[in-house]
């Protein structure tokens, strides 16, 4: 949608509302000029307006694409980080083994979990095979 078709105030209530936690709108609507007297209802009607919604459908996907590129870099960064702990003759031994267990887990590489298998008791077990 074009936002030129939304007035400023209208545009600064769809920004308010994206930047408040717990999406307040009779805050946003304050937020971005409206009345504290009308501000309710206000953000009633612009949250029912058909071109409100599609800005504030278009903004919030522009977000969060945003946001999924700033985590896939600093998920790359983490990464570089890392295996340049791996890779660091200077680092203690434990820091490289750690920084590889969290490299490996990360890709989804986990150890096999221990498992114990005993017999009645805690006993070994043991077969009897009859030929």
């Amino acid at each position: 949608m074009a936002s030129n078709e939304l007035r400023n105030q209208q545009k600064d209530f769809v920004k308010h509302y994206l930047a408040s936690r717990k999406k307040n709108a009779t805050q946003a609507a304050i937020n971005a000029g409206y009345s504290e007297k009308t501000a309710a209802s206000q953000a009633s009607q612009l949250l029912k307006n058909p071109k409100v919604l599609e800005y504030l459908k278009s903004e919030e996907e522009a977000l969060t694409q945003a946001l999924w590129e700033e985590f896939t870099f600093d998920a790359l960064e983490a990464r570089k980080v890392m295996y340049d702990v791996m890779k660091n003759p200077f680092a203690k031994d434990s820091d490289k083994l750690a920084a590889a267990k969290d490299f490996m887990d990360r890709a989804g590489f986990k150890p096999a979990d221990k498992i114990e298998h005993s017999g009645k008791n805690g006993e070994p077990v043991t077969f009897k095979i009859e030929l």
